[in-house]
């Protein structure tokens, strides 16, 4: 989806990014506030477009179910954060996920009576799981060690 908003105009994943334009200006105690919309001038509309733009790229993107979640959103911002969060979770569960990643993959070890074909495609598959869960970096404490099952014990060389 972030790259699609871009692709379509960067200034849409900014306002993604850092939430919608708010039109301000300074009232007579120097402070910002809200502008009425009558005073909105060319530039606010046209970076409220932007913002508008992006929410209807995201909600037309949804499926049913994903759409019901994010409908009462008002900016694609919103939208953003809680897919995040529905699809990523919390910092918590985030840590959770990874500390599991990280205990297979210390745990990874050849079976009895498995090919290397398949024990490359399940590495494989772990190293995927890892790399796509966007969830910080791993810490390998003990990498696993290829140790080959005790029936393909080499022999000693031939004198």
């Amino acid at each position: 989806m972030e790259i699609y908003l871009k692709s379509r105009d960067f200034r849409n994943w900014l306002s993604v990014k850092n939430g919608p334009h708010t039109p301000l200006k300074l009232n007579d105690k120097n402070e910002l506030v809200s502008k009425p919309e009558d005073e909105w001038d060319e530039d606010d509309f046209r970076k409220l477009t932007i913002d508008n733009k992006a929410l209807n790229i995201m909600l037309v993107s949804l499926d049913k179910t994903e759409y019901n979640l994010v409908r009462r959103c008002t900016s694609a911002h919103e939208v953003w954060k809680l897919l995040i969060l529905t699809h990523e979770g919390t910092e918590q569960v985030k840590n959770a996920k990874l500390a599991l990643l990280n205990r297979d993959y210390e745990l990874f070890k050849m079976q009895p009576n498995e090919s290397i074909k398949n024990l490359y495609n399940r590495l494989l598959g772990s190293y995927s799981r890892r790399k796509h869960s966007r969830h910080g970096t791993l810490v390998m404490t003990n990498p696993p060690m290829m140790k080959s099952p005790s029936k393909w014990q080499t022999y000693a060389s031939w004198h």
